[in-house]
């Protein structure tokens, strides 16, 4: 207790002079001035995911951050957000909990959690150590751990049921995506809270559907959680990078969606945290030009055009029920909005019209010396988005790329496709059965 009584005041007075100081903390902290001042917050949101590194900072090369690169990246925002989370407690970020309550944040706490094992024992000691002294509010054991498949379900549960045995007076939970955690029900038995992360951006959704498709991912995941509570882990926009299938990034679609979603959130009562705080120039090596432009705000501190819409209590009326059937009524039909080049190893897509998307999957097979399912025997049907598209991928073995016929089939949930390993024909019972079908020839 005398410990953590002298780590706090160590970090009020890293505080005190770090508001009276011109240029903030040490030379790893970039200067930065509030475009928004206090004075000007009418609203402030639920939670904020929290990666503190600026331009030259990478995680994964081992940079540290000291509690005055911390304490200064949180003081900015802070008077924006109720909650902060982290994700990690080694390198620095073992301090982030402890800074958090010190600036009036609460603090959900994470280890990150990878196939490294002893890096995981050292997440982990810290993450209890946190709970252990009252810096965190919730702790989180790793984050989309089996999206990466870097650990086994039970190895994951196994680290859950520790940190809850050791800080049994702190909410324990684990972050991934909606679809993985629905894969994996006994996690969501494991923890006391579900964190669930929504991504209409990756699933190549247009913004203009895209909170309509979280509100159906939320109601399927809340349905699962059987009366535990569910919060929105991450969910965002990027304001620059690649385009994918009907998901563009740009400022004026990020600070739409995050108007969009905040309303939804506000809406239905929903706990959530936004991805993210800032603009983390590292994440472009990993995730492509679009990992480093997911903040509210930018790397050196500056709110981004449209945002602060939100934070002056703007709100988007009602667009995620009652979305209706893509294309309206008419007869079913499915085209192929993206066929790949022959022996290309791109996605094939398409749009699924004048059927309700929560009823049907689609069911795709490629012919290479006979028909194959796609993509795998575990994963025979792909799901048809709120806006009718879909988008499978076709290459998942062998020689997938030098198909020469591609087919698809609108089938109704509850039906399950015959699995295909070289047949020489499809069966019959696939165009008897589906709502609509297409089927089409390529060659070299």
């Amino acid at each position: 207790m005398t410990d953590n009584c002298h780590l706090r005041c160590f970090y009020l007075l890293i505080l005190s002079l770090l508001l009276t100081a011109c240029g903030g903390g040490g030379s790893s902290t970039p200067s930065s001035s509030n475009p928004n001042p206090t004075s000007g917050v009418t609203v402030s949101i639920a939670g904020l995911n929290f990666g503190p590194y600026i331009e030259g900072q990478d995680p994964n090369l081992g940079t540290q951050i000291d509690a005055a690169q911390l304490m200064s990246r949180m003081e900015l925002i802070q008077p924006y957000s109720t909650w902060i989370r982290t994700f990690g407690s080694t390198a620095g970020l073992e301090k982030a909990g402890g800074i958090a309550h010190v600036l009036g944040f609460k603090s959900a706490v994470g280890a990150w959690i990878s196939d490294n094992l002893a890096a995981n024992e050292r997440e982990l000691q810290n993450l209890i150590a946190a709970g252990q002294a009252g810096d965190a509010d919730v702790l989180i054991v790793g984050s989309e751990v089996l999206l990466r498949g870097d650990l086994t379900e039970q190895a994951l549960i196994d680290y859950i049921d520790r940190v809850k045995q050791a800080v049994p007076g702190v909410p324990v939970t684990y972050a991934d995506t909606y679809d993985t955690l629905l894969a994996n029900p006994n996690v969501i038995d494991a923890v006391d809270i579900v964190y669930a992360n929504y991504y209409p951006y990756w699933q190549g959704l247009s913004v203009d559907v895209a909170v309509a498709a979280i509100h159906q991912w939320h109601s399927q995941i809340s349905t699962a959680a059987m009366g535990k509570p569910v919060v929105v882990s991450e969910t965002g926009w990027p304001s620059d990078g690649d385009t994918i299938g009907n998901a563009v990034p740009s400022a004026d679609n990020a600070a739409f969606f995050f108007r969009n979603f905040v309303s939804w959130a506000q809406a239905n009562a929903v706990d959530y945290f936004y991805f993210e705080a800032y603009d983390e120039a590292w994440k472009a090596d990993y995730e492509g030009p679009q990992g480093a432009h997911w903040g509210v705000w930018d790397q050196n501190g500056n709110l981004k055009p449209g945002m602060e819409r939100v934070f002056n209590g703007e709100t988007v009326a009602d667009n995620w029920t009652n979305s209706g059937v893509p294309g309206g009524p008419g007869e079913a039909t499915i085209t192929f909005t993206r066929v790949p080049a022959f022996s290309s190893f791109d996605d094939l897509e398409g749009t699924v019209l004048h059927v309700d998307p929560a009823d049907y999957k689609v069911a795709v097979y490629i012919y290479v010396s006979g028909w194959w399912t796609k993509p795998t025997f575990a994963r025979p049907l792909t799901t048809i988005q709120i806006d009718g598209s879909w988008i499978t991928d076709i290459t998942t073995g062998g020689v997938d790329q030098n198909a020469t016929r591609i087919a698809a089939f609108v089938l109704p949930n509850g039906y399950q496709p015959p699995l295909m390993s070289g047949g020489g024909t499809l069966p019959v019972e696939l165009a008897g059965t589906a709502a609509a079908s297409i089927e089409i020839t390529r060659s070299p």
